[in-house]
């Protein structure tokens, strides 16, 4: 282990929105969302609520019935691979509350045990996989939250009325602690600003978010060197480099490679990849070269493999050969790829998960 200088890198947004009903939660998150990005989507569990919007803000959306945090997940990775440059979870709440959310789970495997803590041992991996996702995703994320709502009494004009009061945020406990930024919404649409990681929206308030908000973020979120992207590497040995060669480790490794799933992210539907591959001719026999389509889009399918000497390899989907051979990937790799050459950049990887890809023709 060893310590680095630290410096700021530049970063996607991570932003939670909470307010009670009517307080402008989606309308807050396309506003703000529009100056961030081109391409804007929202994953929408509140009934396609988003869509009655399509007539001021150009987005898309997809409609999440199931709310299982796998499906998020799943959303997350179609938005990346399909290039959208902001996501809007609406609300991140479902998938805590939602039709196969994490309470429904649990209500399961209550049925199972009679050890009360056992069911949420069994269903926090897959909050903590979401949490892992809202946290290292290459794109925006901006989520709203429902809040538990009560009603206080206070006087107007000499006269009292009952007002919405917003309480806790309905999620998992602690969940606001993983965005950089968490506003409170209140019914008159302003937006208020209690736990920021950018000091210029610290204590600041908005009347009807939108590009003001949005022209800090941008200033702070750009503001740094590009981050350094590592490839996943295993946790099977602490011995360093020189070492592993040596006869005994390697019949270690060799048996725990098979364990582990393949490395993959699924692309999005909407857009297939080339033929696979079928013969067993060189690469460049494999067809022609794109100039658009899969090869300039994030999200490519490959798998990581071990050849026991801590190096490892890369392989495309229906490609027999390695693209890359590294210990420590660097961000930019020029390879030959169906006879042509080309750029790959390892956009974000989640160790034992999936390594997402980048693939671009070299100039």
């Amino acid at each position: 282990m060893v310590f680095q200088k630290a410096t700021k890198q530049k970063a996607k947004l991570r932003m939670a929105l909470m307010g009670p009903s009517g307080s402008g939660k989606t309308y807050s998150a396309l506003n703000i969302a529009q100056y961030l990005g081109k391409k804007v989507c929202v994953v929408d569990t509140e009934g396609n609520s988003a869509s009655k919007y399509a007539n001021l803000f150009d987005f898309c959306t997809l409609s999440l019935t199931d709310c299982h945090p796998n499906n998020f997940i799943k959303a997350i990775d179609a938005a990346v691979a399909e290039g959208f440059d902001v996501v809007i979870i609406d609300s991140l709440s479902a998938a805590y509350n939602g039709k196969n959310g994490l309470l429904e789970l649990v209500e399961r495997e209550k049925m199972k045990v009679t050890n009360k803590f056992q069911p949420w041992a069994k269903v926090a991996p897959l909050q903590n996989a979401l949490t892992q996702k809202l946290l290292t995703a290459p794109i925006h994320i901006l989520a709203t939250l429902r809040v538990k709502m009560a009603y206080d009494m206070q006087e107007e004009n000499g006269k009292k009325k009952p007002v919405k009061v917003g309480l806790a945020p309905i999620q998992k406990e602690g969940i606001e602690y993983e965005f950089d930024i968490l506003a409170e919404m209140t019914p008159g649409n302003m937006l208020i600003v209690s736990k920021t990681r950018c000091p210029e929206l610290n204590d600041q308030t908005f009347d009807k978010p939108g590009k003001e908000v949005a022209d800090i973020l941008n200033q702070w979120l750009n503001d740094g060197v590009p981050p350094v992207m590592t490839a996943p590497i295993p946790e099977e040995k602490s011995a360093p480099a020189q070492q592993q060669p040596v006869s005994e480790p390697k019949p270690a490794t060799a048996a725990k490679t098979p364990e582990k799933a393949p490395l993959k992210l699924q692309t999005a539907p909407a857009k297939s990849a080339p033929e696979p591959v079928k013969k067993s001719e060189p690469t460049q026999e494999a067809g022609p070269f794109p100039d658009k389509g899969l090869f300039e889009r994030v999200g490519i399918l490959a798998d990581i493999k071990s050849n026991g000497a801590n190096k490892w390899e890369l392989f495309l989907q229906g490609i027999p050969s390695a693209l890359i051979t590294f210990s420590q990937a660097t961000n930019l790799q020029a390879v030959k790829l169906l006879g042509k050459n080309v750029k790959i950049k390892a956009v974000t990887n989640n160790p034992g998960q999936y390594i997402l890809l980048n693939i671009a023709p070299a100039n």
